[in-house]
């Protein structure tokens, strides 16, 4: 089988998308600059380690850390009526 017997889909962008996706990333910066504006931008973790987390390898759980925060935040919009998730604004929450 060759690479020119494969039917391949090729994908259309939408007339809308410049517009969606501008919509879609200034709601995320929105609700991210409202945590922080806020103060609920913070994670708190205790330890007993006296001498704190290695900073060299603290990306390893930093990452997981930080994607479990976003997903409530994201997750806490999703479930109430808000600014964010009015029906013409629905794009930001379809695929969460």
């Amino acid at each position: 089988m060759k690479y020119s017997d494969f039917n391949f889909k090729i994908p259309k962008e939408s007339s809308s998308y410049k517009n969606d996706s501008d919509l879609v990333l200034k709601n995320i910066k929105d609700i991210i600059d409202n945590r922080i504006l806020s103060d609920k931008n913070k994670i708190i973790l205790n330890t007993n380690l006296k001498l704190g987390l290695p900073i060299e390898n603290i990306n390893k759980i930093a990452g997981p850390i930080v994607e479990a925060w976003c997903f409530e935040v994201f997750n806490d919009i999703k479930e109430i009526n808000n600014k964010y998730n009015k029906k013409d604004n629905n794009l930001l929450f379809d695929t969460i």
